[in-house]
């Protein structure tokens, strides 16, 4: 007789996030262990099968009692009785959920990376950043928060949804608040200088914000900040509708995007410092050359001028400087310094190269590890060799992202390993 009775391993019961055993389902409630947006694909594809069509084979979510999400891949086959009717299916159910989030992260970071490549300014790349982030990884709503110096507050200055929380009342609550240090979501990553993580934001007695997103159906989030040698430039979070357990890996790429943000916001401060030192150094040459209404220059106008030169150019002469030394032979000059700071110094100077190429550099540098006795200069050249053989080697990469990781570690404790993978 039909039952349409579901007979499951333990596992699979596990996977449901069921007591193994402890009832027994019939095909009809399937769909009840179904996230809502994946329901009709999951019966879709069992009515197929049943009636002779495609195999079934889907992906989709499940959504267990506590509301946690996770993503499994089933697939099986169907017996036939001598009339042609269907009489069994039987089949698995895999746990894919930690694959999706690797391969939805290095996408995550290869867009990020690109967008920050091919943005002319930081408004221009913000939007992008939290379309990128939300899509590549399932979140539902991303801010950007700045921070005002006079004021001493965080203010909302991008928000990205999807098109479901359209509608949604958290956008306006969020412009209109401000957060001091230490205070809501924002002002603890923006204290910390860390990225934080909140399974649930309606039971978080310090999200301000909790009674809106309630309304809004939002619970997990996370939040990180945009660094720039360990100055909190901004803070970005992200909201998704279901309850997600702690990420620390998520958390640790995402550190690493507010890295490459911080660096992105540099490069631009020196270019426009580059810009200004240009036009006056180009009108100093015209004071010296020709004059201004007079036979004779005008020293001390040529004097200020340069004397501004100084200041607005500071941030680019600092990357200059930093490219002239690489090239030119100087007295070797040892001093104890910084690996971490060296190889972020390499990387600025290398991203653009990077991602005209295609390749995404991931940093991934301890903290706290020994000062190192050498040569800035030499240290910079080996490390930008690594960092150059290891991009041309990845040129007939065409199979997969182009991923270059650098890291270091303290290996004992006088020595400090840095390493690109």
């Amino acid at each position: 007789p039909d039952t349409d009775l579901i007979s499951w391993s333990d596992e699979t019961y596990r996977i449901f996030g069921l007591q193994p055993q402890a009832r027994i389902l019939n095909l009809a409630q399937l769909p009840e262990l179904v996230h809502p947006e994946d329901k009709q694909i999951v019966i879709k594809a069992v009515a197929e099968a049943l009636r002779g069509g495609p195999r079934y084979d889907v992906e989709y979510r499940v959504l267990r009692p506590n509301g946690e999400v996770r993503l499994v891949h089933s697939q099986g086959d169907v017996i036939w009785d001598e009339s042609g009717r269907p009489r069994r299916m039987f089949g698995s159910v895999q746990d894919i959920t930690e694959r999706k989030r690797a391969e939805q992260r290095l996408m995550a970071q290869h867009t990020v990376t690109q967008v920050l490549a091919e943005a002319a300014t930081l408004q221009e790349a913000t939007a992008k950043i939290l379309q990128a982030v939300c899509e590549c990884l399932a979140w539902d709503v991303g801010a950007l928060w700045s921070i005002d110096r006079e004021a001493g507050v965080l203010r909302c200055v991008e928000v990205w949804h999807k098109e479901s929380v359209e509608d949604s009342q958290f956008e306006a609550a969020s412009r209109e608040s401000t957060f001091m240090p230490g205070m809501g979501l924002p002002g603890r990553v923006w204290f910390s200088c860390e990225p934080a993580y909140i399974p649930d934001v309606v039971r978080d007695a310090n999200f301000l914000r909790a009674p809106i997103t309630a309304c809004d159906v939002l619970h997990t989030a996370f939040g990180f900040p945009i660094l720039l040698r360990g100055e909190v430039l901004g803070v970005m979070e992200f909201f998704s509708h279901e309850i997600r357990p702690p990420d620390q890996e998520l958390l640790n790429m995402m550190a690493t995007i507010g890295s490459q943000i911080g660096q992105f916001i540099e490069r631009k401060r020196a270019e426009e410092a580059l810009r200004k030192a240009q036009g006056e150094l180009a009108h100093v040459t015209r004071v010296m050359t020709m004059g201004e209404a007079a036979a004779t220059p005008n020293l001390d106008e040529a004097r200020d001028a340069i004397g501004r030169i100084v200041r607005d150019g500071n941030r680019a002469g600092e990357v200059i400087a930093r490219i002239r030394a690489l090239v030119q032979k100087t007295d070797t000059e040892k001093v104890r310094l910084d690996i971490n700071q060296t190889v972020q110094e390499v990387v600025i100077l290398m991203q653009n190269e990077a991602a005209r190429k295609g390749v995404a550099i991931r940093m991934d540098l301890a903290a706290n590890v020994p000062l190192v006795l050498g040569d800035r200069i030499q240290l910079q050249q080996v490390i930008l060799n690594l960092v150059m053989n290891g991009i041309e080697a990845m040129n007939t990469v065409t199979d997969r992202p182009r991923e270059m990781l650098i890291r270091s570690c303290q290996q004992e404790s006088d020595q400090v390993l840095v390493a690109v993978q």
